[in-house]
């Protein structure tokens, strides 16, 4: 299940077509299509040892991601806006608090799920 945060980061291409590209990603999970549009997340990492992942959303159809939940912080049209996504995240939170902790700020009680997309069959 894809979970968005509440305030989604998002680069420029991205923030024009908001609505159509969280379409577009739910829809591609769900098809688990391989080729089509795909755009970069920031996502909550699934390893503990980790703050965050980014990921190319044709990754999607693999097995591994069908069966956990996504927590979506940031969408990016390519790896770079990714990228500066992820570093705008880091630079404003140590900017405000230099005992910034990103994993009590980024909470699961702080995503969303749309409603639109479900669990992924296998």
């Amino acid at each position: 299940m894809i979970f968005w945060y509440d305030s989604l980061y998002m680069d420029d291409t991205v923030k024009k077509k908001e609505k159509k590209c969280r379409k577009i990603i739910e829809k591609g999970c769900k098809s688990k299509r391989l080729f089509g549009k795909g755009y970069f997340v920031v996502i909550l990492a699934n390893n503990a040892e980790n703050l965050f992942e980014i990921m190319n959303t044709k990754q999607m159809f693999f097995r591994y991601y069908g069966c956990g939940h996504l927590y979506v912080l940031g969408v990016a049209k390519d790896y770079a806006g990714a990228v500066e996504i992820f570093r705008y995240i880091m630079t404003k939170g140590y900017e405000a608090d230099s005992g910034f902790d990103p994993r009590s700020v980024f909470t699961k009680d702080r995503f969303v799920s749309t409603g639109t997309y479900s669990e992924i069959e296998m």
